[in-house]
């Protein structure tokens, strides 16, 4: 706990009021918003290197957006288990930290697409939300086997007409509409 406590003074010192209030009044549901951009989250999960351990220990504090959006950056992607990366998806709270989980930690595992086929058909949109956030990554950096099938589920969940889901999934449509030519 003490590095947490490390860290968390590093989001202090970084803090920034205006964009913690925007968030806020945005309706960010976190207890604790430092208010840190994402090139200064970076750069302290630069310095603090790959650490399983401390990733779970900041996912854990769910209160603290800053803590959400950094552990991603810290977890070694060889050692995220399908079992565990369901558990993170499951906890996620909102598209910014869906977002960040997906780009910084998902599209890197090896279950990524595996992850992706559980969670599109999911009940909650929050959880089709990560689903489709995490196709679209592994769209871009060319991690797909099956793009018929992914074409097929974001087809369904386009004409589902969700607020949350339409937009990323009609982006999975026209990327992979893009790569057939």
């Amino acid at each position: 706990m003490e590095k947490v406590q490390e860290i968390k003074k590093t989001f202090y010192a970084y803090r920034n009021g205006i964009i913690a209030d925007r968030l806020r009044n945005a309706g960010d549901c976190h207890a604790v918003i430092f208010g840190l951009n994402i090139p200064q989250i970076v750069n302290i999960a630069n310095e603090l290197g790959q650490d399983a351990h401390l990733a779970r220990q900041l996912w854990n504090n769910s209160n603290s957006r800053e803590s959400r959006m950094l552990a991603p950056m810290l977890f070694p992607c060889d050692e995220l288990g399908y079992d565990e990366a369901c558990l993170w998806i499951e906890d996620v709270e909102n598209v910014e930290i869906a977002d960040n989980l997906c780009h910084k930690l998902l599209r890197k595992v090896d279950s990524a697409e595996k992850l992706f086929q559980k969670y599109a058909n999911a009940d909650k949109d929050l959880l089709r939300y990560v689903a489709f956030r995490l196709a679209m990554n592994l769209l871009c950096i060319g991690a797909v086997a099956d793009r018929v099938a992914m074409l097929d589920a974001a087809r369904r969940e386009v004409a589902k007409g969700c607020g949350m889901t339409q937009n990323v999934a009609r982006d999975v449509v026209e990327e992979i509409e893009l790569m057939q030519g």
